[in-house]
């Protein structure tokens, strides 16, 4: 009788080992789940951040190019006036000389 004992007590010791390393294994896959968790939200959070560091530099380039732009206009403008004088005087003096 006390073979069988001994064989039922190491049976038993044998189950709670396996039971103990089951219960290890998952609590260290809910803390790996748990840590990438965190890491991709962390990850999330920068992404958002360099985001809106992004946008916010788009935005003033934007702008400046938009006054340069206009500003580019303007002169434009500004010499096809000038060139449209020149013109009316090229020919108004192309007039007179075919007058004359």
């Amino acid at each position: 009788m006390n073979i069988k004992n001994q064989s039922k007590m190491k049976q038993i010791k044998f189950l709670l080992a396996i039971a103990l390393v089951s219960i290890i294994a998952i609590s260290c896959k809910e803390t790996e789940k748990k840590e990438v968790k965190e890491a991709v939200e962390t990850e999330v959070e920068a992404a958002k951040d360099s985001m809106e560091e992004v946008k916010e530099e788009v935005e003033v380039t934007v702008d400046s190019l938009k006054t340069t732009v206009k500003e580019t206009i303007e002169e434009v403008k500004e010499g096809a006036e000038e060139v449209k004088k020149d013109v009316e005087e090229g020919v108004e003096a192309v007039k007179k000389a075919v007058k004359q």
